[in-house]
């Protein structure tokens, strides 16, 4: 068994800082669960709402929960053939590289340079290394802590033990600590002031030729998390009405402004996609809520149907041919300079202007033919 010792604000300390809606306790079980722990041990806590609403987490991700109030009573709960995950309290640990590190079959302890790493508020060791926040101790080891103080703080104590029975280290690379993946978080503030660089770091970056993600992801940028559900929310139901207007403006002969919702529609899909992105994050993945991208498909293509006015063939080809070889250029890499032909966005823009010019049909066609074009253009690499 692998279990991970979680420290919780002691009674009468401040609430432990949160990001995005998730306390640092709930982010650290988070990671300790990825890390293959199926028990959770916390320190400390109380009481109080922190403390509920942790264990509430623990027990929904069907862990083994217990609290304990002292270090020394942590023998008579990891057995020796055991393994204790630990934890920097304060530390956001969601580092995929640390992750595989702990994963691995062994007990380690992870460390980083003396200076990066104590300016960014780990715990120094010598003047040469600090320790990264993170280690994982077998349970023969625990019975060193009968012989110190019954009001240590379990983490520091448990890191001097790993050192004086030379545990192996890994060092890990300063930029770890950049990137906003591995830090330490000692107040709301810092919560706050770190929250947008974590939503882009785990929204990723944008491709230049992407404009409708774009969009998507300003909507939600800076968001504080109790507004996403309802945001989520507005944004499907606006979604829905600019898909459906669209489809009724091509019945009613407008088929201008009926490819120009379609466009605006796609900008709104991707705002959902990005809220539903990072409630999963830093581990989950999105499963279900791409296939809106798929609705737009099927909104251009039926949106096309109802456009032109001719021979059956004429209907069905030319935005039959649009949506599939928009599908199709979705399995492919392109150049960054043709990386706007596969953002629905702007297709749809582009015939929506076109079929005030030379009519739907043709507009249609000439879409198709450069989507084509792009699907033809050689693969890089």
């Amino acid at each position: 068994m692998r279990a991970a010792l979680i420290c919780l604000p002691q009674p009468g300390e401040a609430a432990m800082p949160a990001i995005a809606g998730k306390s640092l306790a709930r982010r650290q079980l988070l990671f300790a669960q990825e890390a293959g722990c199926t028990a959770v041990i916390a320190f400390g806590g109380g009481a109080s709402p922190d403390a509920i609403d942790f264990r509430h987490a623990v027990e929904r991700a069907g862990m083994k929960y217990q609290v304990i109030s002292t270090a020394l009573a942590l023998p008579g709960i990891i057995a020796d053939d055991d393994s204790l995950l630990v934890l920097q309290p304060g530390l956001l640990p969601e580092s995929p590289v640390a992750l595989d590190l702990l994963k691995a079959d062994g007990n380690r302890v992870l460390v980083v340079s003396a200076g990066p790493g104590v300016a960014a508020g780990l715990e120094r060791i010598d003047l040469d290394r600090a320790w990264a926040g993170a280690l994982t101790l077998p349970g023969r080891f625990l019975g060193k802590v009968a012989n110190l103080p019954e009001d240590v703080a379990p983490a520091p104590a448990l890191l001097r033990i790993a050192l004086q029975q030379r545990l192996s280290e890994v060092r890990m690379s300063d930029a770890m600590l950049d990137d906003g993946r591995w830090s330490v978080i000692r107040t709301q503030d810092m919560a706050e002031a770190r929250a947008l660089l974590w939503q882009r770091t785990h929204l990723g970056d944008v491709p230049p030729g992407a404009p409708s993600r774009w969009l998507g992801r300003a909507m939600v940028a800076g968001k504080a998390v109790l507004e996403w559900r309802h945001l989520r929310a507005g944004l499907l139901v606006l979604t829905a009405l600019l898909l459906g207007g669209g489809v009724l403006a091509g019945w009613f002969d407008m088929p201008a402004l009926g490819f120009a919702l379609v466009a605006l529609a796609m900008p709104v899909i991707e705002g959902v996609l990005a809220i539903a992105q990072l409630g999963v994050a830093p581990f989950g993945k999105i499963r279900r809520w791409p296939w809106l991208r798929r609705v737009v498909d099927l909104a251009l293509i039926t949106l096309g149907v109802l456009s032109i006015d001719s021979l059956p063939h004429r209907v069905l080809f030319p935005p039959l041919v649009l949506g599939a070889a928009l599908i199709l250029l979705d399995l492919r890499s392109l150049p960054a300079w043709l990386e706007p032909l596969r953002d629905r966005m702007v297709i749809a823009g582009l015939v929506a202007v076109l079929a005030l010019v030379i009519g739907p049909e043709m507009a249609i066609m000439l879409a198709a033919t450069l989507v084509l074009a792009a699907n033809l253009w050689p693969q890089r690499g």
